[in-house]
């Protein structure tokens, strides 16, 4: 760990050294514009929730143990971690969403130098990842509160990204506009010569097949993986040749030369790449959502 990766550490473990000792339960609750936002302590892990209104089951945003807060807990967000195989130094990087920051946080600090922006739609969230999972906006860490789209579309022309990180979810799942094949053809033209789009899908969602046939149609690599709880990463590009059978001997090799640190072949060992869907679905576009 460099000097300034401890300084780093030393000084998101007293962000969160209030919380260490927070009660169990239900530690906020609030309706935003946007979502029905809960934040609980449930044993050791701080958890970021949307509730459904109809259903009041609350879907996990965001997972944080306060005594190992760089410990990503969630397998979905190791499975999109595991696009640093093919792209092991990112310089700038891209996310659609805040949640909890918890991919934020680790990128940042794995990549001394890299310049990571987030676009988040709701204040609300911008406000609770810092007070309950430490995470911190700085020079090299920013935050836009705007809708994800409307955001991409406002910048220069020549803005460039080598990872796009998809992960804006309310409830209820994906906002359409954000799965439509014009809008992967937005993030495209954001992308480095060698630059990747990462998204997380849900397999329960009812436009998945759909959601998977637009994401295949707008990139001429792609590939995907699964875990458990059902989300479905998929990574696209139109350069890099993303060959799931060799991965798993690619994140051998990353490790053994320390791009990033982080446990890259423990968790590919976790996922799996048969994640099927019905390709003679209909690809999503602009033109098909509601007015």
């Amino acid at each position: 760990m460099s000097p300034w990766q401890e300084h780093n550490l030393a000084a998101i473990t007293h962000r969160l050294a209030p919380l260490r000792h927070s009660p169990q339960g239900i530690l906020f609750e609030r309706r935003s514009a946007y979502n029905h936002i809960v934040v609980r302590r449930k044993r050791n892990q701080l958890l970021l929730c949307y509730r459904h209104q109809q259903s009041r089951i609350e879907e996990v945003q965001s997972r944080l143990d306060p005594l190992s807060p760089l410990d990503l807990l969630s397998p979905y967000t190791q499975a999109m971690l595991l696009s640093l195989v093919w792209c092991p130094q990112p310089r700038r990087i891209l996310f659609i969403g805040l949640g909890g920051g918890r991919l934020q946080m680790v990128l940042h600090h794995v990549f001394g130098s890299a310049q990571l922006e987030t676009v988040e739609l709701d204040p609300l969230v911008v406000d609770l990842a810092p007070r309950f999972f430490g995470f911190c906006p700085d020079g090299r860490q920013r935050v836009v509160i705007a809708d994800g789209r409307s955001h991409i579309r406002t910048l220069a022309a020549g803005t460039t990204y080598d990872l796009i990180i998809l992960d804006a979810y309310q409830a209820e799942g994906v906002a359409p506009h954000l799965l439509t094949y014009d809008f992967y053809s937005e993030c495209h033209a954001l992308l480095s010569p060698d630059g990747l789009v990462v998204s997380n899908l849900h397999a329960s969602t009812p436009v998945y097949d759909a959601a998977r046939r637009t994401f295949a149609a707008a990139f001429r690599y792609t590939t995907a993986c699964s875990v458990p709880s059902g989300n479905i990463v998929v990574t696209g590009s139109d350069t890099v040749s993303l060959d799931s059978r060799i991965l798993r001997n690619r994140v051998v090799l990353a490790e053994q030369f320390g791009t990033s640190g982080l446990p890259l072949a423990a968790w590919a060992k976790q996922v799996s790449f048969r994640a099927p869907y019905r390709r003679r679905a209909s690809v999503l576009r602009d033109s098909g959502l509601p007015a």
